[in-house]
């Protein structure tokens, strides 16, 4: 099976990058799924509360259930920003889960730099 997936998302708790906390982030995947195990890749578009805005590169894997909830895992990238954004490089890991009602969760983290600035952790 082919999923394509769009998802709003909101921070339950936002981070922040040089002292800009992310605002609306829209995140767009396509995985392969055989039987309950899948692989996903996508995209993740933060737009910052000063307009600015960063775009991440995902992939990982996941599994889900019957009843549709499911765990995912993977890693993450900084391919490119805007602004004061521009320039900016990192990478972390996720892991989640969703539930059957489309719902769902993540834990992020990782580390950016932004220009020829000293690495920052992020989470």
């Amino acid at each position: 099976m082919i999923m394509f997936q769009r998802a709003n998302c909101t921070w339950a708790t936002p981070f922040t990058i040089d002292g800009s906390k992310p605002g609306r982030t829209l995140n767009a995947s396509i995985a392969d799924m055989t039987g309950s195990m899948g692989r996903d890749h996508g995209y993740s578009t933060s737009v910052m509360d000063n307009g600015d805005s960063t775009f991440v590169r995902y992939e990982g894997t996941m599994s889900m259930k019957k009843d549709g909830s499911g765990t995912y895992k993977g890693t993450w990238k900084y391919v490119r920003g805007t602004g004061k954004l521009r320039g900016i490089s990192g990478s972390g890991t996720y892991k989640g889960a969703g539930a059957a009602d489309g719902t769902s969760w993540a834990d992020i983290s990782g580390h950016y730099s932004l220009g020829k600035g000293k690495a920052k952790k992020t989470k």
